[in-house]
């Protein structure tokens, strides 16, 4: 099972996802590759932001059924960063509700 944690502490948001999902064989679980495809492009677009400066990436821990961020971000960005997390969060929230055996938030 793929577990998701979401955290905020003050001016940081703490993201992990844990676990793999265990729908299908390895290389070809669909849910595990959706989980992969939405992670692959939030730090794909978190890393843009940081090199534009609307962020400060404190963590990026990638491996193996577990990757883990922590992300401030800075104020003038605020708007612009919650879209792209919100956007994020959706697409594994409909993972865990057509999947709810395979992928859950904590």
């Amino acid at each position: 099972m793929t577990k998701i944690f979401k955290r905020e502490y003050y001016d940081k948001i703490l993201i992990t996802l844990e676990g793999h999902s265990g729908y299908g064989a390895k290389g070809e679980d669909v849910v595990c590759a959706g989980v992969s495809t939405l992670a692959c492009n939030f730090i794909n677009c978190i890393k843009d932001e940081e090199a534009d400066g609307r962020i400060k990436l404190h963590k990026c821990i990638i491996r193996d059924g577990y990757v883990h961020f922590e992300i401030e971000i800075f104020d003038f960005a605020k708007e612009r960063l919650e879209g792209i997390i919100e956007s994020f969060m959706k697409g594994l929230y409909m993972l865990s509700e057509e999947y709810p055996q395979y992928v859950k938030f904590e």
